[in-house]
């Protein structure tokens, strides 16, 4: 079906195209070499009507898809609460290291679910529905032994390159956090990059194609104060895990094992709450579904089968034909006479 509607949809596309093309004015030759049969309005309507028809079915095969991997996750999620309870209730360090090396088993899977439809990423690292309407958690990362915002007493030009694109500005002296920070703020907006300093560092955040980039590598110079001097050096890059990301919590012996355990429960609920949002809007389809073959097709059967349950189906059917010969009565009855 959907092969269908694709082959309909390119022949919309062409369509249009067709239709843009003639908008101008063109040569007498361009136009004779290049005349196409028109496609009529019903025609353009149908393609319309398709068109709609495979946006839908994209939407609900990606939402399947999502659905199926959302239900994977919270199996894991439950498998790994069960899990952490059994290794903080274990009475001896065997029991406790058994719990712990399957926990950390079923955590690499969670880490693995990426379900994607037609390229598009359907979840992010912190096991988000993503949507056209919603967007993924930006990844956030420092970088390691370079502190971009740290005051110094000189002025430092530096240049950052991320793949093909490259930067070049200057670091003034005697400023502090928040100033640099300004200073740097609209430059790194301009490689997909956001600057936060206001714990004291440097954190920035990237979304999925910048981040994607980032792990190629960046390549960064300076003046031997913040950045080292001479030649572009691959600078490595420290991510910072949210607590919704499952490769943040800690499944170690210790107290924060309690702290992973509540952070796995309220991940695991909002897994589920995004399950009860897809299978709502699922219903919402199916009703619609439902209503609009309820509300046609019977309407239209009945119709059909109203002229053939007359008392007297061959008076109906004479009514009809004079109707449709615009004959009265006395017509019919001279003519049969």
């Amino acid at each position: 079906m959907i092969k269908g509607i694709g082959d309909s949809l390119n022949v919309l596309r062409q369509s249009q195209t067709l239709a843009a093309g003639n908008a101008g004015p063109a040569l007498p030759s361009q136009v004779a070499s290049k005349r196409q049969p028109a496609i009529s309005r019903h025609r353009l309507a149908s393609y319309g009507r398709w068109a709609r028809t495979a946006r839908e079915q994209h939407g609900i095969s990606a939402s399947q898809v999502a659905l199926q991997a959302l239900q994977q996750a919270d199996t894991l999620l439950g498998q790994l609460k069960a899990q952490l309870q059994t290794a903080l209730s274990a009475t001896h360090g065997a029991a406790q290291e058994d719990s712990l090396t399957q926990a950390e088993q079923l955590r690499g899977q969670l880490t693995r679910i990426r379900p994607e439809y037609q390229g598009r990423a359907l979840l992010d690292h912190q096991l988000n529905l993503l949507s056209p309407s919603r967007a993924a958690a930006p990844h956030v990362f420092g970088f390691k032994s370079v502190d971009l915002t740290s005051p110094k007493q000189r002025d430092e030009n530096i240049l950052i390159q991320l793949g093909k694109q490259s930067l070049q500005l200057l670091l003034p002296a005697g400023k502090d956090r928040q100033a640099l920070n300004a200073t740097l703020a609209p430059a790194l907006a301009s490689l997909g990059l956001s600057i936060d300093s206001s714990s004291g560092e440097a954190i920035f955040k990237a979304l999925g194609p910048t981040w994607a980039r980032l792990q190629e590598g960046v390549l960064m110079m300076g003046e031997g104060q913040r950045l080292p001097a001479g030649e572009l050096r691959n600078i490595r890059l420290e991510e910072r895990y949210g607590w919704q990301d499952p490769r943040e919590w800690q499944l170690q012996p210790g107290a924060e094992l309690k702290q992973s355990l509540a952070k796995i429960i309220k991940t695991r609920q909002k897994v589920t709450t995004q399950i009860q949002e897809i299978l709502a809007s699922h219903a919402v389809l199916l009703a619609k579904a439902q209503a609009s073959t309820a509300s046609a097709q019977p309407q239209l059967d009945l119709q059909q089968l109203h002229k053939f349950m007359q008392p007297q189906p061959f008076a109906y059917q004479m009514t009809s034909l004079m109707a449709q010969g615009n004959t009265n009565r006395d017509q019919v009855t001279a003519l049969l006479g």
